[in-house]
């Protein structure tokens, strides 16, 4: 009876050891093949916020095109507003060269609610050559190069689909107060233009012919080699210039040069004498009114 029970017993230890090998195997089984499986999920969903992260930031880094539409009028009756700004802030409000970043933001989305065409020197230049103009077209102009430029303007222009020019002193560059060159490069690849607003924005008409010549070609040579830039373009520092000073344009290649006197411009103005829209802070009415002859 001993001898039975003895057998019995030790069956049942098998019987047990057996079952319990069995599900740990089982258990050990599932549990790799799960972390292996969670694992290739993650691997996956890391990859498409990726993918999609690196589209967004594509997406977002270009001014998105948009369908103009034109008019063909004889070239001396084109009249584009070529608007000045400067500094984006509201560090100073009595600085009336300063427009707060919340009155410029506004004056975007006005300007894109209303179907306004942002366009380049460029393409102004060809409208005012050819007749060919957008119903309602503006020219966005910036002096200087501060930082808040690219801080405050750069965002509300690719939010609204608006591009535009930014006029900089290039000694300037790179110094923390106005923009760096990464700054700058980065906003020339997502469609804004960079022009030259001289090394050091002395005013032209009071230096002589070597040192005009050479503050206007030494802003276009660090365009051309530091930010990919033509630098065709030129802004009077102080809206100061004389004969001599577009004389030296011609020999530099220079394309047309913007003023401070106020008006819309046309090439009847000359193309290095064009009028632009001073902006100071403003309500909306008032910058409204400036496209008045647009709006119809």
């Amino acid at each position: 009876m001993k001898k039975f029970l003895l057998i019995i017993s030790f069956m049942l230890l098998m019987v047990f050891g057996i079952v319990s090998c069995g599900k740990n195997e089982e258990n050990n089984k599932p549990i790799d093949a799960t972390k292996n499986e969670e694992q290739q999920i993650d691997d996956n969903n890391e990859n498409v916020e990726q993918d999609n992260q690196e589209e967004h930031e594509e997406e977002e880094s270009k001014v998105e095109e948009k369908e103009v539409e034109y008019i063909n009028i004889s070239p001396e009756e084109v009249r584009i507003p070529i608007l000045m700004y400067h500094s984006i802030s509201d560090d100073d409000p009595n600085n009336n060269l300063l427009v707060p970043p919340n009155m410029f933001e506004e004056q975007m989305a006005w300007l894109e609610a209303n179907e306004f065409t942002a366009m380049s020197l460029d393409e102004a230049l060809e409208a005012m050559e050819t007749g060919k103009v957008p119903k309602r077209p503006v020219v966005i102009t910036f002096d200087d190069g501060y930082s808040d430029n690219y801080t405050s303007a750069f965002p509300s222009l690719k939010n609204h689909g608006l591009k535009a020019t930014f006029f900089v002193i290039t000694d300037g560059v790179d110094n923390g107060y106005y923009m760096s060159s990464d700054m700058l490069k980065e906003m020339q690849a997502a469609g804004m233009s960079i022009e030259n607003h001289t090394a050091n924005h002395l005013e032209l008409d009071k230096l002589s012919r070597e040192d005009a010549y050479d503050a206007i070609k030494r802003g276009q040579d660090f365009l051309r080699n530091n930010i990919g830039s033509d630098g065709n373009y030129l802004c009077y520092p102080v809206g100061k210039y004389n004969d001599e000073t577009i004389e030296i344009q011609k020999e530099l290649g220079i394309k047309a040069a913007t003023t401070t006197q106020g008006g819309i411009s046309s090439i009847g103005d000359g193309l290095y004498q064009l009028k632009r829209v001073r902006i100071y802070p403003m309500s909306i009415e008032s910058f409204s009114s400036i496209f008045s002859e647009y709006i119809y």
